[in-house]
């Protein structure tokens, strides 16, 4: 998939391996309150995840939004993205769609397509192209100096699960920075976990 000929996907909706460069997460429990941060002191973002979810990889990441004509990035200009990733299930069934899975990302945009971002590219679930995909929710959302979209769907798999998707996905205002919360799991999973969804979303947090 490729739009405005340039842009190459996002980490999440590509088949690739995550690479992890180095740590900068800090995680700190939230008093009694059941919950836990998950934060980039450096980028001044941070969100509350359930104290009972594992944080299974964090760090910089081998993956840019440069032009796919010239995906060298300007020299001095790059920033490497960074990427948390956490699960709800327990160690042997991490990766489960009958759990929570999610991930927080930081993606700074090459300036020579900061013009040519708009934010629906990085929701190819609700785009119309894919089958057996119904769109539940789309709210314009905006946190301090950032805005942008979030959407949640519910879809059929070819091998007939049904799971569901929410992803928020904010910029600044020249599109330089893509700051994304991506959370989902199948259809009676978000359901039941439906509160603690919320919590993660309205607690995401950017600054500075």
């Amino acid at each position: 998939m490729r739009l405005n000929g340039g842009m190459r996907l996002p980490v999440w909706a590509r088949v690739a391996p995550l690479v992890l460069i180095s740590a900068a997460v800090l995680l700190a429990a939230c008093g009694r309150s059941g919950y836990q941060y998950v934060e980039n002191a450096e980028d001044t973002v941070f969100l509350k995840i359930p104290e009972d979810w594992s944080v299974v990889s964090e760090g910089t990441i081998n993956f840019a939004l440069t032009p796919d004509d010239d995906i060298q990035p300007i020299p001095g200009e790059f920033v490497l993205p960074w990427r948390a990733e956490f699960d709800a299930a327990p160690g042997s069934l991490r990766g489960s769609s009958d759990y929570v899975q999610g991930s927080v990302e930081i993606q700074p945009v090459d300036r020579r397509i900061q013009e040519k971002l708009p934010l629906t590219f990085f929701f190819p679930e609700v785009s119309g192209e894919q089958e057996g995909v119904q769109q539940l929710l789309h709210h314009l959302v905006t946190i301090g100096d950032v805005s942008g979209h979030r959407f949640i769907w519910k879809e059929v798999t070819a091998d007939g699960r049904e799971l569901m998707g929410d992803r928020l996905v904010l910029t600044d205002s020249i599109n330089s920075v893509v700051y994304s919360v991506d959370l989902g799991c199948s259809v009676g999973c978000y359901r039941a976990n439906a509160t603690s969804i919320e919590e993660v979303m309205s607690t995401f947090t950017v600054e500075g």
